[in-house]
């Protein structure tokens, strides 16, 4: 059975090869799931949207790479939670972007399999000395 660092991983890789069975997969189906992306209007409440949520990033995504500036994953009975700070270049819906990604998250054991129950994103705003 993977840890719970694994399983972050695991969510991680998958994004990166456009692999929406599996990020689907790694989802808590309850009622309490929350995804919380960068976008004003991008929030998924509960797992009913869950695959299209995935099917619709995998498919506007290409030449995906992500670049870990750190990783940390907390794990506790049925319970872990995941902070990480990472470049993204892709091209998303065709445009070519790079970026800090930071995101947070909870995970549950359920059945011996952890899932994400709760994932937040945001995007590191750009510091210059302009701006100190």
């Amino acid at each position: 059975m993977p840890n719970a660092h694994d399983t972050v991983t695991s969510y991680f890789n998958a994004l990166v090869a456009r692999d929406a069975e599996t990020l689907i997969e790694m989802m808590l189906p309850a009622a309490h799931y929350v995804k919380i992306g960068t976008d004003a209007d991008e929030i998924v409440e509960g797992s009913a949207e869950i695959a299209a949520y995935y099917q619709n990033h995998v498919a506007s995504t290409e030449d995906f790479s992500i670049t870990f500036i750190n990783l940390d994953v907390q794990e506790r009975d049925d319970v872990a939670w995941f902070y990480t700070r990472q470049v993204w270049k892709l091209k998303w819906q065709g445009t070519p972007e790079e970026f800090v990604m930071r995101m947070t998250g909870v995970l549950e054991k359920i059945d011996d399999s952890w899932k994400f129950a709760q994932i937040h994103a945001s995007i590191g705003a750009s510091t210059t000395e302009d701006t100190l």
